[in-house]
């Protein structure tokens, strides 16, 4: 793999949290949450971040490896069930979004086109993007993260004059029960997050780049949840399937330039299509891990096509994949804070001093036992 800078670390984790996220889930947080829902993604980003530090400190055992290296290495068993484990977590992420997507851009983009055929399309430029592995995934970060960044710094600015700062009232009255019930819902997707030390060995990652990363996610995300309140109030948000667009295309520069939607869609849908291209990677890393045999450029597409057959599968209607987010809390939980504590009580750094200095090499720390 090619050197791995701080900025692709940062952007990478960034553009796996937001994308799906700020599309799929700020009206039901609105819902439960009315003008305090932004409330809700930064308790969940507290969680996250605290077991991201404790999964940054399992990293660090062996800083030459990343956590899906050094687990298998020093767990041959229980580290592979957990690499399992993790790969059927991401491969259901990665069923989810595809989903997510296909069904907007059914309903939004492409009415008139077949979803299926779409959602093919989506699936194939996924898996062309997946099999170019690490280089293509990273180029392809750092190409669109700053645009991104860019954009939605520049959406505040420009529709600043039809904010109605009325419709956050009463901003100091929060419903604390309604609050943690979006937090519920939101902890799943900013879970996501904790993807970083499973990639990234500890040399090249820090705790401080998943802070960072965190922070921009979050600027973006209640960024752009508080815009929706202001300019289209809780009422009719919480009514809609995808407010963030809707706030999107309330956007106007000038007469001339009165579909300012289309341009953020087209520097933010193939964002959406690395995000998913980051699932199918770490889909195929993590098999090549546990079947070395087995090529992890050769199982992109199987595995991309069998997550679109799953795709329609596993959800009938949108509604049903939009409902299901309270159920899939509770799974992603256990990926999120229960495996990661596991994680930890068994694979936290060394305290010994004889340990700490060696670069990475299991065997090495199986003879300074002896």
């Amino acid at each position: 793999m090619q050197k791995i800078t701080a900025r692709q670390v940062v952007l990478i984790g960034m553009i796996y949290v937001i994308n799906t996220t700020m599309l799929n889930i700020p009206s039901q947080l609105i819902t439960r949450a009315s003008q305090h829902a932004f409330i809700c993604y930064l308790l969940s980003a507290v969680l996250v971040l605290l077991m991201l530090y404790l999964l940054t400190r399992s990293s660090r055992r062996f800083p030459e490896q990343n956590l899906f290296e050094s687990l298998k290495s020093r767990f041959p068993a229980v580290g592979r069930v957990i690499l399992i484990l993790y790969i059927l977590f991401f491969f259901m992420i990665l069923v989810r979004d595809i989903r997510i997507i296909s069904d907007f851009t059914n309903v939004v983009l492409l009415p008139l086109t077949p979803i299926l055929i779409s959602s093919l399309c989506i699936t194939a430029t996924v898996i062309y993007i997946a099999r170019g592995g690490a280089r293509t995934v990273l180029g392809i970060t750092e190409l669109y993260g700053p645009i991104l960044i860019i954009v939605f710094a520049l959406m505040p600015i420009i529709a600043f004059r039809d904010f109605d700062f009325g419709l956050m009232r009463p901003l100091l009255h929060v419903n604390w029960r309604k609050v943690t019930e979006g937090s519920w819902i939101s902890v799943s997707y900013i879970g996501q997050m904790l993807i970083l030390p499973f990639i990234f060995s500890s040399k090249d990652y820090k705790f401080k780049h998943g802070v960072y990363s965190m922070l921009f996610a979050m600027a973006l995300l209640v960024g752009a949840i508080i815009m929706v309140i202001l300019l289209l109030g809780v009422e009719v948000s919480e009514r809609m399937m995808y407010p963030t667009y809707e706030l999107v295309r309330q956007l106007r520069i000038t007469d001339f330039l009165d579909r300012f939607d289309l341009i953020v869609v087209a520097i933010w849908f193939p964002s959406v299509l690395l995000n998913l291209a980051i699932s199918l990677y770490i889909i195929c890393y993590g098999m090549k891990l546990v079947i070395p045999s087995v090529s992890g450029k050769m199982m992109a597409a199987p595995i991309g096509l069998f997550a679109f057959s799953c795709g329609f599968w596993f959800y009938s209607n949108s509604i049903q994949l939009f409902n299901f987010n309270e159920e899939w809390t509770l799974i992603a939980l256990f990926f999120i804070l229960v495996l990661p504590l596991f994680i930890f009580l068994i694979h936290r750094p060394a305290k010994n001093a004889d340990r700490k200095g060696h670069s990475g090499n299991v065997a090495l720390e199986k003879g300074t036992r002896k």
